[in-house]
């Protein structure tokens, strides 16, 4: 086998691999061990035993025998010998290795694309063979595989897995937003991911593995892994990709906190907006399906995320005056020392210019800027249990009505700032509250 072109020119049938040789593969694809074994991402598939990649995947296998195996490969699917020095396999790990026997917490931080979700998987996947209790946090609120959108999450493993995608987070915490560049969303997901390394530590794990987003390089990104990583105080941190490592060197020169530059690999599969997107909408459906409908006394939970509830109310007189200015009723008010937030009809009808000339301090709201909103169910504790979408806000009934799996008693919600559609559309982003 001397070249990518003559493994294609076998998929259909069989392709033979000596020791130590690699393989690229990019899904979808399954592949059906004949004789020998491989490796991937630190798991041992051996004779009679197969593997499915998907299409949004790619690997790279490393044969521990001489190996035969069939290939089966989908639309976009490809097998291919790597020229030298494309894939990395070997020295992540190597490094893998060397942190998961020693470090008890350990970031992995990289751009868009650089392995992240691979080597995290990697990490895992050896922590078991070494006999300890790995747990995964994923804190990418718009792309990760543990939480839906606008959620981080936390899995501990005790199997090896091939994509963290095919596990659901067993704890979750609410963001409410797809990206970590405003400042609610680095605060509340520097919060979760030091809540959920606690809970990793209460529940007995030995090693944690916390994967960031891909947002790297500009400057508020450098101060926002900066202050995550803070944080967590971790053992160790692991940049993929070499152009901004040193930078992180820097940062924790002459700490406690050991960096490793690893290379990213230099071919993978790579996913176009769409394909984001279609990812997201696969994660909405898979956490969001059996969903009921429950309408809640909104007097009888706790309510964040959200202007209206948040602030002080408008006295009668100030109402009074502020429907006159605008011509319409008012359903509910807020004030906060900085701005006010009223609530009204949605058919009602503001001149253009009374808006232009409010708007800075004047919050303007409807009730149906929430229905399709991802919210998270809360308990009497504050913790996160489960995910919910927003039907209605009916203020005169005083009750909030919600999509949700979870059945257990609601102590509370939050409110996010993305909405979906009846297609799992997440276009909609509003940059400050709904309701």
């Amino acid at each position: 086998m001397s070249s990518g072109l003559q493994i294609q020119q076998l998929l259909q049938s069989r392709v033979e691999i000596e020791k130590g040789a690699f393989v690229r593969i990019m899904g979808p694809a399954k592949i059906q061990i004949l004789e020998g074994c491989i490796r991937i991402l630190g798991i041992n598939v051996c004779k009679g035993e197969s593997i499915v990649i998907n299409k949004y995947r790619s690997y790279c296998l490393v044969a521990l025998e001489n190996t035969v195996f069939s290939a089966s490969l989908g639309e976009g699917g490809s097998i291919e010998k790597p020229a030298p020095g494309e894939e990395v396999i070997s020295e992540w790990e190597s490094t893998a290795k060397t942190i998961a026997t020693n470090d008890k917490v350990v970031v992995v931080v990289g751009s868009i694309e650089s392995g992240k979700t691979s080597f995290s998987t990697l990490l895992s996947n050896i922590a078991l063979e070494l006999g300890r209790n790995p747990c995964v946090i994923d804190a990418d609120v718009g792309q990760g595989d543990l939480a839906p959108p606008t959620f981080i999450g936390m899995k501990c493993l005790d199997r090896k897995v091939l994509w963290l995608r095919e596990e659901k987070g067993d704890y979750i915490k609410f963001i409410g937003f797809l990206s970590p560049s405003s400042a609610f969303a680095m605060a509340r997901i520097v919060a979760g991911v030091v809540e959920l390394v606690n809970k990793a530590r209460a529940l007995g794990r030995d090693f944690v593995i916390v994967n960031t987003d891909g947002w790297l390089g500009d400057l508020n990104s450098m101060e926002y892994k900066y202050a995550l990583i803070k944080a967590i105080a971790p053992s160790s941190v692991v940049v993929l990709g070499e152009e901004f490592c040193s930078a992180f060197k820097t940062m924790f020169r002459r700490s406690s906190v050991n960096v490793y530059c690893l290379p990213r690999p230099k071919v993978v599969r790579e996913r176009s907006r769409e394909d984001r997107r279609e990812l997201r909408r696969i994660n909405y459906k898979k956490w969001f399906s059996d969903m009921k409908k429950m309408c809640i006394d909104m007097n009888n939970i706790s309510i964040a995320g959200s202007c209206i509830f948040g602030g002080v109310p408008l006295s009668p007189n100030e109402i009074v005056e502020l429907e006159k200015t605008l011509n319409t009723k008012i359903i509910s008010s807020s004030r906060y020392l900085d701005v006010e937030v009223i609530v009204i009809p949605d058919e009602a009808q503001i001149p253009k210019d009374i808006v232009e000339r409010l708007e800075r301090k004047l919050i303007v709201l409807r009730p149906s800027y929430a229905k399709g909103v991802i919210s998270a169910v809360l308990d009497k504790n504050l913790n996160e249990v489960g995910v919910a979408i927003i039907d209605e806000v009916d203020f005169n009934a005083k009750k909030i009505c919600i999509y949700t799996s979870y059945s257990g008693e609601i102590g509370g919600i939050v409110i996010g700032r993305v909405k979906l559609d009846e297609q799992w559309n997440d276009s909609i982003r509003y940059p400050r509250c709904v309701i």
